[in-house]
């Protein structure tokens, strides 16, 4: 039987989200509310868009956006019921999240940093780590087209295993992203969506966020708000290849899909 995976549930504190769906102050909370109510597993908090042209933030805007939420995050009583991820590149920002008590780090640089390793293996919570070849994500900087996405993101993944050993980061601890969009064409990305099992197979956890991204628009003409039941299409195929983390918009429908699903 299909096993549900846990559901990661999106907050985006930014203005130029690809998706239109951000959120500021009580408004963010309120919405972080509404995905715990409609069964996320973990919350990921983002504050800086990586979409293609975004405006890049310097960690005191990033934190500025992150600290009164995080804050008002950590009085509620429904938050107990979840884990939340902070989605970040900036080393001060995932430092004092965690003193807020956040438990995941979402690190969508891929642990490229020194300094954000180091950090990271002072502590024990998980570490999701991010496939890019550039941030903000550049549409002119994807892979070749004779490339094979699964082998390159397999070697990807030996790397960052490496990297995270050596500064004494348990590889139990990490969820692997494989950036569906990030650096990749449209027909790359479909091809990683398909080859979800063999990267299963591989061993370690994964984290597909390919809700309403681009790679859609082969399947459909429709603005990335209006990408859901593609989404919900690729969340059961990805399901059925024992993906155990989707990161997606819309919770609630998930929370639905899986429910009939697996039974």
């Amino acid at each position: 039987m299909m096993k549900r995976p846990a559901l990661v549930g999106i907050v985006n504190m930014t203005p130029d989200s690809f998706s239109g769906d951000g959120q500021y102050g009580q408004d963010a909370l309120a919405y972080a509310r509404c995905l715990a109510d409609a069964g996320a597993d973990i919350l990921d908090i983002g504050a800086e868009s990586t979409r293609p042209g975004a405006r890049s933030l310097s960690a005191e805007e990033e934190w500025g956006r992150l600290q009164p939420f995080l804050m008002a995050l950590s009085e509620q009583p429904w938050r107990q019921s979840l884990r939340v991820s902070l989605d970040t590149r900036h080393i001060t920002s995932a430092r004092q999240a965690l003193e807020y008590g956040v438990e995941i780090i979402n690190d969508v640089s891929g642990l490229v940093s020194h300094d954000m390793c180091e950090l990271l293996g002072e502590h024990t919570g998980d570490i999701m780590v991010m496939h890019s070849l550039s941030l903000p994500a550049d549409p002119t900087i994807v892979w070749p087209d004779n490339c094979e996405p699964v082998a390159e993101i397999l070697a990807w993944k030996e790397v960052i295993l490496r990297r995270a050993v050596s500064v004494g980061i348990m590889p139990e601890r990490l969820i692997f992203d494989p950036g569906i969009g990030f650096g990749k064409t449209p027909g790359q990305s479909l091809a990683l969506m398909l080859g979800a099992q063999s990267l299963v197979a591989s061993g370690g956890r994964w984290l597909f966020g390919h809700s309403r991204k681009s790679f859609l628009q082969l399947f459909s003409d429709a603005p990335a708000a209006k990408r859901d039941d593609l989404t919900l299409a690729f969340s059961a195929m990805l399901a059925e290849a024992g993906v155990p983390y989707l990161r997606v918009h819309q919770v609630a429908r998930h929370h639905t899909l899986f429910e009939q699903l697996c039974r």
